[in-house]
């Protein structure tokens, strides 16, 4: 039997129940939704001049993904911080929106003291530790949640906050996103990535083999960086595999003239994201470039976004690049849930 579709195997590898896990983001993407109509901001969290969101990993992410999400309707900046310090303009007219899933982050508890002592505008996400204390002492508005995962499966409780609150402040509307409809048509399309389905039918698995023993280079558009990114890190932290990701157009003007050494250009395999709009200034220079894989003997392979909106492509491009890189890891024979080498290093930094 084929090693993907032996469900006893991968019941087997996946100790901590990671499929089961992923196979519920549609669901908890909704309950969060739910969860965050409860958020309530003080009145003077008005007149926002910009927008910064602290986070790292999983928990970046969902500032990247709502920025893509939100580009052309948000009339704020809007920064991703993942560094120590907050970025020179944040002031007592910023949001800052602090995203820890344990609230022992010690990168985003540093922007959080920065933050107060700036008397910023301040929400923070977490479900415990030093930044949910601090948030509870200097009674700031605080997204508290019950989700007993590993971080980078708790996106949908980072997520949906955010886009709630910024709704709440009037700085979008979230009618245009058709988020229940949205998330229903995630749950149809998640059906196509379960274990259940063979790898005849299963697209998160034939690009798992297509990936298999290869380093993946994934390509974007610029309004998918974010989730080139999570495509990144899961297949890090899941999968136990390095992965690269370039965004286009930029990619055109500097990396396309990158020559491999001949005895790796077949250990190279690009996943070249595909939108549902299809604009032909795009379409014409990917297909430059896909001639360009092609003569060089390159293995490449579109990666289709399911849906006819923008929030239903980015989300069920997410849920298959987590399901990727899940068989990714039954394909290694690993367990896709422990993290050792990062818990080493935070281990490290501790002592």
């Amino acid at each position: 039997m084929n090693i993907l579709d032996d469900l006893k195997q991968i019941k087997k590898l996946d100790k901590s129940k990671m499929a089961d896990i992923i196979a519920e983001f549609p669901e908890k993407c909704l309950k969060a939704y739910e969860e965050a109509q409860k958020i309530v901001l003080p009145r003077d969290y008005q007149n926002i001049e910009n927008i910064v969101i602290c986070g790292m990993g999983g928990s970046g992410i969902s500032g990247e993904l709502v920025k893509n999400l939100l580009a052309k309707q948000l009339k704020k900046p809007v920064i991703i911080n993942r560094d120590w310090e907050l970025p020179g303009l944040a002031g007592k007219n910023s949001l800052i929106i602090l995203v820890s899933y344990s609230g022992e982050t010690r990168e985003t508890l540093s922007c959080a003291k920065t933050a107060i002592n700036r008397k910023a505008k301040i929400f923070i996400i977490s479900q415990g530790g030093k930044l949910k204390k601090l948030g509870k002492e200097k009674n700031l508005p605080l997204f508290d949640f019950h989700y007993p995962v590993p971080p980078r499966a708790a996106l949908a409780y980072f997520l949906m906050p955010i886009l709630t609150v910024l709704e709440k402040l009037g700085l979008i509307d979230l009618k245009n996103l058709k988020i229940n409809f949205s998330l229903k048509e995630l749950r149809k399309f998640n059906q196509l990535f379960l274990p259940q389905t063979r790898v005849g039918k299963n697209i998160a698995k034939y690009l798992a083999y297509l990936i298999f023993d290869r380093l993946p280079v994934i390509i974007a558009p610029t309004e998918l960086s974010g989730v080139a990114r999570r495509w990144k890190t899961q297949m890090a932290e899941n999968g136990k595999v390095f992965s690269f990701f370039e965004i286009e157009p930029e990619i055109f003007h500097n990396s396309v003239e990158s020559q491999f050494p001949c005895r790796l250009k077949d250990e190279f395999v690009f996943l070249i994201f595909e939108t549902f709009k299809k604009e032909n200034k795009r379409q014409k220079i990917l297909k430059e470039f896909e001639k360009m894989l092609e003569q060089k003997g390159i293995c490449w392979e579109k990666i289709p976004g399911f849906g006819n909106d923008f929030l239903t492509q980015m989300l069920s491009l997410v849920l298959l690049g987590d399901w990727t890189s899940f068989y990714l890891a039954m394909l290694y024979q690993v367990d896709p849930t422990p993290v050792k080498q990062i818990e080493k290093i935070k281990k490290r930094l501790n002592d």
